[in-house]
């Protein structure tokens, strides 16, 4: 159990409200404490009080009236005090959800292509921000039942020291078997946790748009609720073989612990006979000894689930300790360059973390300021691949991609791809409004109204955002209520708009048009030097409309540069780029 990252965690999250709770709490168990020690010595003077005796009745009256006033104000500390662990609880979840957030969107993109980062985020998610919280409640539970046993406990062990040792040995059995099987519980949930990720899978096809229209279309409702409940009657069936196993075992050792609570009876009771417990003790045992049972039990209870949820927290921290791939400068970052940029790729080769064949091999080209440069080839040629490194969303394997001349890796992050604006192909659709689809490009200053219309205007988007009532007030998509559902072609403009908002000096257009019509595609590209405003743009893609007004044509095939130069040359030099648009049913635009 990482106790001490636990408790850190709650610290930095709350500051010193720990400490007034614990307060609390002992301040709790003390009153607690001295209303018994007043309960006892009253029933001890009730025993030996002379009738008609005013001192008596003093004496009565005052242990009355302090048992009571303790009483009063052991409740009320008692109700302060759960009203603290329950704000301790709720400041405690909101942080640790923030810090699983924050580290999701830190990590490199190469955890989000892998399938061990989505088994460790499941297993953070399904631990849940709650469980440090009622980590600390157990904690602080577990205290108070110990402050608690401490004052009962000492009760029995006035009236004889054997009492507590022997309800103690009766009630450890139970824990142990709680304790075991809340780890084989835990390692059985990490080892099916792939099997978990793929019924959440089957559920979000079903139950969200994702998928919506071609499970209608083929009719595969069915099919897929079916794949989805085998996989879930077999998690079930696996997890409920377990818990027998458990119930067995522990209906066993609970048994025992009752037998104890009776030879605890039956001790005192030949105590009691021989006369050596006074009137008072044995009163006190009646109130004292079912309280103690009560207390160790809920102790045993409180041990098994302060382990059972620490071996989950420990999920979240295996996400937050997740070390990043792409290294930082070492020293101060390079400063960027103001004017002049040109990005350059030295004899670069790259292969995917667990791929054994590379996918990108010794590349060379030249991305010159204020030009446009395309990249051409078939699916599956590299080209998105060379669009993360430009994006330094991965570092090259070998070789170097050079900006002005120094190596990317020497520059800031986050710095290096604010001058990177892209479109990818699969772009991402926000059901924020209008307005703020485009604002997304450039964040890190206030909103320009001005400019986002114009970026509109380059991308061809303000002719749809015009025609709503609200125009770039009005939410786009139907996730939300007022949302206004707008085609995917729409959605593309939306985002090559948030891309001419960008201040990056390069934007990198992939399959940009893929989701335009001719009409569309054709005014965009004619314009696109002018649209640029002097910035240098890389363009993607596999139609021969979108590349020829390209400065330059980079080809590619296999993970390897076969062609270059202007379209004239390359569709005169007859090779696979010629080749490409040549044939029928490859050169029409899809």
């Amino acid at each position: 159990m990482n106790l001490s990252k636990i408790i850190a965690l709650v610290k930095a999250s709350s500051k010193n409200s720990l400490y007034l709770v614990v307060l609390f709490i002992l301040a709790e168990s003390a009153v607690f404490f001295t209303s018994l020690y007043l309960l006892k010595k009253l029933v001890d003077i009730v025993a030996h009080v002379q009738q008609h005796s005013e001192q008596s009745y003093r004496q009565i009256l005052i242990y009355v009236i302090a048992a009571g006033v303790a009483g009063v104000v052991y409740l009320m500390i008692r109700s302060y005090s759960a009203y603290l662990v329950e704000a301790q609880a709720a400041r405690v979840a909101e942080y640790v959800n923030e810090q699983i957030h924050t580290r999701a969107v830190n990590l490199d993109l190469s955890f989000y292509e892998s399938p061990s980062y989505y088994d460790t985020l499941k297993r953070a998610m399904d631990s849940g921000a709650e469980r440090p919280s009622l980590i600390i409640t157990t904690l602080i539970e577990l205290l108070k039942n110990a402050a608690s046993l401490a004052a009962v406990g000492a009760v029995l062990i006035l009236i004889n020291w054997m009492l507590l040792p022997l309800l103690a040995l009766f009630i450890l059995p139970t824990l142990f078997v709680r304790l075991h099987y809340s780890k084989k519980l835990n390692d059985w949930r990490i080892a099916q946790t792939p099997l978990e990720r793929k019924s959440a899978y089957y559920s979000t096809l079903i139950t969200t748009d994702t998928a919506a229209k071609e499970i209608r279309a083929y009719d595969l409702g069915n099919y897929l609720k079916n794949q989805f409940v085998a996989i879930r009657k077999t998690l079930m069936k696996e997890k409920l073989a377990i818990n027998l196993k458990r119930t067995r075992l522990e209906s066993f050792t609970t048994a025992m612990s009752n037998i104890g609570v009776f030879v605890c009876i039956g001790f005192i009771a030949l105590k009691t006979v021989s006369g050596e417990t006074s009137a008072g003790d044995i009163t006190l045992f009646l109130v004292a000894f079912p309280q103690s049972f009560t207390i160790l039990q809920n102790i045993a209870a409180g041990i098994s689930l302060l382990f059972q949820n620490s071996i989950y927290v420990n999920s979240i921290f295996e996400l937050l300790e997740l070390k990043d791939r792409l290294s930082e400068p070492r020293e101060q970052p390079a400063p960027l360059p103001q004017q002049g940029k040109e990005l350059v790729l030295e004899n670069v080769s790259f292969t995917y973390p667990h791929a054994a064949v590379p996918t990108l091999k010794n590349i060379n080209l030249s991305i010159p300021s204020g030009r446009i440069i395309a990249i051409a080839g078939l699916n599956g040629a590299g080209k998105s691949t060379l669009i993360k490194l430009l994006c330094r969303l991965y570092d090259p394997g070998s070789g170097k991609v050079l900006l002005n001349g120094t190596d990317i890796r020497n520059y800031d992050a986050h710095e290096f791809r604010k001058m990177i604006g892209v479109v990818f192909q699969d772009f991402n659709r926000y059901s924020f409004t209008a307005a703020e689809n485009i604002y997304l490009g450039n964040i890190q200053a206030p909103f320009d109204e001005r400019r986002a219309k114009e970026a509109a205007e380059k991308s061809g988007a303000a002719t749809f955002i015009n025609s709503f009532p609200k125009q770039y007030d009005t939410v786009m998509g139907r996730l939300f209520e007022d949302g206004q559902e707008v085609s995917i072609g729409q959605w593309q403009k939306l985002a090559l708009a948030r891309c001419f908002y960008s201040d990056a000096q390069f934007l990198i257009l992939d399959e940009a048009t893929s989701a335009l019509d001719a009409a569309s595609e054709s005014g965009l590209f004619d314009t696109l030097r002018e649209k640029l405003d002097n910035r240098t743009a890389i363009v993607i893609s596999h139609r021969h409309s979108s590349l020829k007004h390209a400065d330059y044509i980079y080809f590619l095939d296999g993970g390897t540069i076969v062609e270059q130069g202007t379209d004239q040359e390359l569709m005169a030099l007859q090779g696979a780029y010629a080749k490409l648009f040549t044939e029928k049913d490859l050169s029409t635009p899809q």
